[in-house]
């Protein structure tokens, strides 16, 4: 009786830790064939989207601008979030001071949003009606599909 239970118990234990490798293995293999792409690595859209020489230059320029753009968002960001840091750390935080800092990071965030929205228009404007529909197929599953933070998972 003790053999059977402890035999028993075993193959319970081996079972369960067979599952849980499987189970593993196929969700590293699901995260791990979703390829992350730069939509603003003009040499993979050249490929991806068999863009012209002209439409790769245009693209280039554009992508110059904005990324001048987003850096000026992030450096308005990061600026507002350290003189926040720091009136955090006092031991008398001043509620007007932080909620303007708040609001700086806010407003740099959306000027950031809205630079990425119009460039994804401007590089749509580039393209053919076909590499249009093929980089709005990508633009949708790399906005889309994932929560920045990954606290969340979109509903379709």
């Amino acid at each position: 009786m003790k053999r059977t239970l402890t035999a028993l118990a075993t193959l319970a234990l081996l079972v369960a830790a067979l599952s849980y490798g499987v189970a593993n293995w196929y969700v590293r293999r699901a995260a791990a064939s979703e390829t992350v792409v730069d939509l603003n690595d003009t040499a993979w859209l050249k490929r991806e989207l068999k863009l012209t020489d002209a439409q790769s230059a245009d693209i280039e320029k554009l992508d110059k601008e904005f990324r001048q753009k987003v850096e000026h968002c992030c450096e308005t960001h990061c600026g507002a979030r350290f003189t926040l840091s720091e009136e955090l750390a006092k031991s008398q935080v001043d509620l007007v001071k932080a909620a303007a800092c708040v609001d700086r990071m806010s407003a740099a965030q959306a000027e950031s949003e809205h630079a990425t929205l119009d460039h994804i228009l401007r590089v749509r404007a580039v393209l053919s009606p076909e590499q249009q529909r093929q980089y709005a197929a990508l633009v949708s599953k790399q906005v889309c599909t994932a929560c920045p933070l990954g606290l969340h998972h979109p509903t379709l």
